[in-house]
């Protein structure tokens, strides 16, 4: 027997003797059998009758319940078994998951035993870094940030930035307003001085600032584990410190903006970060101002994904994206552009500016290194698992951007393609390392972070 099932049998019968409320259904002392090994699981043979958590010292076990499609009554897949150990994985609350098989004494039973590895939640951290991949744009600070406040994935989350652009932030997000995970409530303040990004507000004359002073509150309900519907309230304090007909729509250089965003979305992803298989559809629409004479205008986003496995190592991805705007006229400071969060890769560090965009992307990933997990002797247990993957990948971007009364075309599209090594490190970080072309071949070279898609 190897050590991983006599580790997951101690905690088995460690459960049963301390942990006798929780939630979970217990498993009877006289059913302990061995996990049946993943590679030898056969599919549908046992349903689940009870399921029990071990490892989550400060997780609460409904946290971790609240993304399995496995219940009790429900047939056992190792697809299911994968999607729903994907899916615990994505609440980036733990550093490993492992689902274990358990038969129970009753013929067509097994018992599911979710082991976790929990990762460190509060971070006192120091802010450095640069604003739009920009070295001439340095900005540092301090925040505090507490990633599962009571064990229940809430967040609190604090920061001061000074240098380029400085800010002071504070949100809180709570996806357990209701026990059972239905109802969420996102709030957030923030003061921001922001350099203006908007080349047309600037028309060739001396840059200038804007600040910018907000609060929201979200409210949203989740059905199952994949729709989730949200109506977001917010205010926002713009002020211009060089007033000019554009930058904002007041001519005194200051716009007050109350904001109603109605949102949806459909999520089957398997893993948050950087998935594999499965669909995410986004859909939103926001209402600025109050009907007026100066602020009175709506934005529209869609965001459409999927991630379609066409072997166990090959994956094609694409994306879909779109923003537009409509009714009354459009600030500097709500443009929308290629160049800063959005980027087409060719023309990475280039900056295009518009009111309205459309995109779209495509990769196609072959896992070199599935990911694996490797102890780190000598650190805390919240730090000592890491999990280390490569995928190799083919990419192609597209998109425009453009202001209303310009035609929108095919040959106005911004386009790019290449290669590159993508990183899965722990702590959910993804690396990426590419080189991409434009539509007349000229090359460059993009380290970033984070998945594109």
């Amino acid at each position: 027997m190897s050590d991983r099932i006599f580790h997951t049998a101690f905690f088995l019968l460690v459960a049963l003797l301390s942990i006798l409320n929780t939630r979970s259904i217990a498993v009877a002392q006289d059913s302990l059998q061995s996990p049946v090994p993943l590679s030898e699981l056969p599919d549908s043979v046992w349903s689940v009758d009870s399921i029990m958590i071990v490892g989550n010292a400060h997780t609460k076990d409904f946290v971790v319940l609240r993304e399995m499609t496995l219940r009790p009554g429900v047939s056992i897949t190792k697809a299911l078994l994968e999607y729903d150990q994907n899916r615990i994985y994505s609440l980036r609350l733990f550093n490993r998951v492992q689902l274990h098989v358990v038969p129970a004494s009753t013929p067509g039973l097994a018992h599911l035993v979710v082991e976790v590895s929990e990762r460190w939640y509060l971070f006192p951290f120091p802010v450095f870094g640069i604003k739009d991949r920009d070295w001439s744009k340095v900005y540092y600070g301090v925040g505090i940030l507490h990633y599962n406040f009571r064990g229940r994935n809430e967040k609190l989350y604090a920061a001061i930035v000074l240098g380029y652009d400085p800010s002071f932030s504070l949100s809180y997000r709570n996806p357990f307003l209701s026990r059972d995970g239905t109802d969420f409530l996102d709030a957030s303040v923030g003061y921001s001085k922001v350099r203006n990004k908007s080349l047309v507000a600037q028309s060739g004359m001396e840059n200038f600032d804007e600040k910018h002073i907000s609060a929201g509150l979200t409210l949203g309900k989740r059905f199952g584990i994949e729709h989730a519907v949200s109506v977001r309230a917010a205010y926002e304090y713009v002020e211009i410190d060089d007033p000019l007909p554009g930058r904002t729509i007041s001519p005194s250089g200051i716009d007050r903006l109350p904001t109603v965003t109605v949102s949806y979305s459909y999520d089957t992803r398997n893993l948050g970060e950087y998935p594999s298989n499965g669909t995410l559809a986004y859909a939103g629409v926001t209402k600025y101002g109050l009907p007026s004479k100066d602020i009175d205008f709506v934005r529209y986003a869609i965001d459409l994904r999927e991630f379609v496995p066409l072997s166990s190592s090959l994956t094609l991805a694409g994306r879909t994206f779109a923003d537009f705007v409509a009714a009354g006229p459009t600030p500097s400071y709500n443009h929308i552009y290629f160049g800063y969060g959005e980027r087409i890769r060719g023309h990475f560090r280039e900056v295009w500016e518009g009111e309205e965009r459309i995109g779209a992307t495509t990769e196609l990933r072959y896992t070199l290194l599935a990911p694996h997990y490797f102890n780190v002797g000598k650190l805390p247990p919240e730090f000592s698992v890491w999990r280390f993957g490569v995928v190799a990948a083919l990419f192609a971007d597209a998109g425009t951007v453009w202001f209303r009364g310009e035609p929108l075309a095919i040959n106005r599209f911004i386009k790019g393609y290449g290669a590159g090594l993508h990183f899965l490190l722990p702590y959910s970080l993804v690396l990426r390392a590419e080189y991409a072309l434009n539509e007349i071949r000229r090359g460059e070279f993009i380290i970033d972070v984070g998945s594109t898609l």
